[in-house]
């Protein structure tokens, strides 16, 4: 197999070269090789089975295939065009039928099977014993044992769910870059910090126009309804945020049924009761139900706070002559009274918080904490967009990984914020990951400000990161961890944005190099705690309707309209405004168009663990080494050759406790 275009194995690739015209000649290329691998172990005389030629060559056969479609992927993420994205719909029934393909072969899971009863396979050790049994359990729960027919179906079902996840994914990202807010009135941002017009301005020259446009990225909208005085132009921009693939050319609500029919068809086929069990069944949540009962034990934990934080707000409002607050409202209150009972603005924070500053400060905490070494490369390396950077990470003075930094918002950029994996560390070459998102970008003559949210952001990604370049197993599937445990280690990061020690390492003003004065911390420290309950109920409503949607799946199904059903569901989750708003569910790509489906509780599972652990760096020291190798050995480098809860316990000497997360929130 050549190796250009989407099909180079050098770490880091020339990303120039991968060009829309060449992506379905190279996918199908790697798909070749990867059915050739596949049935050379398939033609192995049984006498002659091995680990090394059965289980290792089973979890290696598809790796130039999934570093290309990987490739692809990332690409249509980052700078789509109609070109890729035509290219990676045309492969996508084709790839997606391969991979389904796989544990659904016969004869592939005869040589397993027969390889498994082997003396050899009796004898396995370590991470050999763990992979010949994880590769038992996925051909088992994937449909092995399924008939011809039920095979057949089952591929249908999963290139469809493939086919229907990617356009989900478009019709957001489509509908969410179409709209845009021009003001030419300067009295029309009244209220807003001057960092956010700045950019606003920024983004009009760069269209071409004049004044300032504002967009429903999140480093635009945020600040917009946080602070704009203009109650009419936040309405309409909440309006356009909530009718976000709702209509048209970009609406997700009929593929949202289409998509939980399918789901349910697959899990009933696969034997489980629901989707939210075929799912979880290898989770540490185990099943919907342990899942949902999980959310509902800390709703009650929340619910009064939750109250209370709502009628302060009300009453506050009414003081400002607001009788009934609006959804196009609630942030833009709430900011007002966080300022009067804490004198705190979070956007007093954003003159520290140089994206530079941010970025290498972390590094150093990482390198305090985990003894890791970062540098930037001398250039990007040909990346993707002039904007990228390329970095190395090393560990005892080894190179251990590359990774690409992508802050900066653009038209051709999906919503979010995100790490990926782009390459493992195989044959040879080093790990490759990324980790992007839509922070606040430079202009004018000052460097991209983040908020303190923007930072914590950082942190949060770049904890997924450094937890996938640890990782450490010899075999490639053990790299890998339950999807509930996998927040931890991002999540955990976050707690280093909110000390006054590590914030002085880089929060720095942008202009003089002052850290975060004494008096400015202390209120953002007292200020913490503010409408903890109404954010941690955000989380709950976004996870309790996912369990619904895929534990009651017919229930959902058979509604003349879902989206009734789902504010009906939720509706003790949310404030009642007395008017309907929407949910997020159209433009929910967490569920419909990621891995997320009936895994949106892990956020909070994780939190949960997260808070608990960071416990012990609390009375150990935030940037004590030792913590932090225990941290690397026993919760970052393990990947799945650990039970996640072993893992956990052996960090913590226990099992984790509900309780500090509650302290932390309330």
């Amino acid at each position: 197999m050549q190796n250009t275009s989407f099909l180079q194995k050098v770490v880091p690739p020339n990303w120039q070269e991968m060009t829309a015209d060449k992506a379905q000649a190279d996918i199908r290329s790697a798909l070749v090789e990867a059915r050739n691998n596949l049935d050379n172990i398939k033609n192995i005389p049984n006498e002659n089975l091995n680990f090394n030629n059965t289980i290792r060559a089973l979890d290696r056969a598809c790796v130039n295939l999934d570093r290309a479609w990987t490739y692809l992927n990332h690409l249509e993420s980052v700078m789509t065009s109609p070109e890729l994205r035509q290219a990676l719909n045309d492969l996508m029934p084709e790839v997606s039928d391969f991979f389904s393909s796989i544990l659904l072969d016969d004869s592939l899971y005869a040589k397993v099977s027969a390889y498994a009863e082997t003396q050899e396979a009796q004898n396995l050790q370590g991470e050999e014993k763990i992979l010949l049994a994880e590769t038992l359990k996925d051909f088992q729960e994937e449909g092995a044992l399924l008939s011809p027919e039920q095979k057949k179906r089952l591929r249908e079902i999963n290139t469809a769910l493939s086919l229907k996840g990617q356009k989900f994914s478009e019709n957001e990202l489509d509908s969410t870059k179409e709209y845009i807010l021009h003001i030419t009135d300067e009295n029309d941002l009244a209220g807003l910090p001057q960092n956010a017009i700045d950019i606003a301005s920024k983004t009009a020259n760069e269209r071409g126009l004049q004044g300032w446009i504002f967009t429903l990225d999140r480093p635009s909208y945020a600040p917009f309804m946080s602070y704009a005085q203009n109650d009419e132009l936040r309405k309409q921009m909440w309006e356009a945020s909530s009718k976000i693939a709702t209509s048209g050319k970009f609406d997700n609500c009929p593929i949202i049924k289409e998509i939980l029919e399918l789901r349910d068809e697959k899990a009933k086929l696969l034997s489980f009761k629901n989707y939210s069990d075929y799912v979880l069944s290898r989770r540490m949540a185990k099943n919907g139900d342990n899942a949902n009962d999980f959310i509902e034990r800390l709703y009650s934990r929340f619910v009064d706070t939750f109250k209370k934080e709502w009628q302060e707000l009300e009453d506050f409002a009414k003081t400002l002559g607001c009788n009934s607050i609006t959804p196009w409202q609630s942030t833009y209150y709430s900011e007002k009274l966080r300022k009067q009972k804490y004198d705190f603005d979070p956007e007093q924070l954003r003159d520290y918080l140089p994206f530079d500053n941010v970025i290498n400060g972390m590094f150093e905490i990482a390198n305090k904490l985990f003894g890791l070494k970062i540098e930037k490369c001398s250039n990007n390396a040909n990346a993707w967009h002039e904007s990228v950077e390329l970095f190395n990470i090393y560990k005892q003075g080894k190179l251990i990984g590359k990774f690409y930094t992508d802050f900066i918002p653009r038209k051709q950029k999906r919503s979010g914020a995100w790490m990926n994996l782009l390459s493992p560390a195989v044959d040879g070459t080093v790990a490759l990951g990324v980790i992007a998102g839509n922070l606040t970008e430079p202009s004018g003559n000052k460097p991209a400000l983040l908020s303190h949210d923007d930072a914590s952001t950082l942190f949060h990604e770049f904890g997924h990161l450094i937890h996938f370049m640890l990782m450490d197993a010899n075999e490639l599937s053990l790299r890998n961890v339950a999807w509930d445990f996998v927040e931890l280690p991002s999540q955990i990061m976050e707690n280093w944005c909110l000390d006054k020690q590590c914030l002085d390492i880089f929060a720095k003003h942008w202009q003089t190099g002052e850290k975060i004065p004494e008096d400015i911390f202390a209120k953002f420290k007292r200020s913490q705690k503010f409408a903890g309950a109404t954010a941690c109920m955000r989380q709950l409503s976004f996870a309790k309707i996912d369990l619904l949607m895929h534990t009651q799946t017919q229930k959902f199904i058979d509604a003349p309209d879902i989206e009734e059903l789902a504010q009906a569901s939720i509706a003790d989750y949310r404030h009642n405004y007395n008017m309907t708003v929407p949910t997020i569910l159209p433009r929910f790509t967490h569920l419909f168009g990621g891995g997320y489906a009936s895994a949106y509780y892990s956020y909070k599972w994780a939190e949960v663990l997260d808070a608990d652990a960071f416990t012990r760096f609390q009375k150990e020291g935030l940037l004590n080494a030792k913590t932090g190798a225990d941290f690397v050995d026993k919760i970052l480098r393990v990947g799945k050759t650990v039970p996640p809860e072993q893992a956990f316990e052996n960090f913590m000497g226990r099992p984790p406790s509900i309780e500090p997360l509650v302290e932390r929130s309330i």
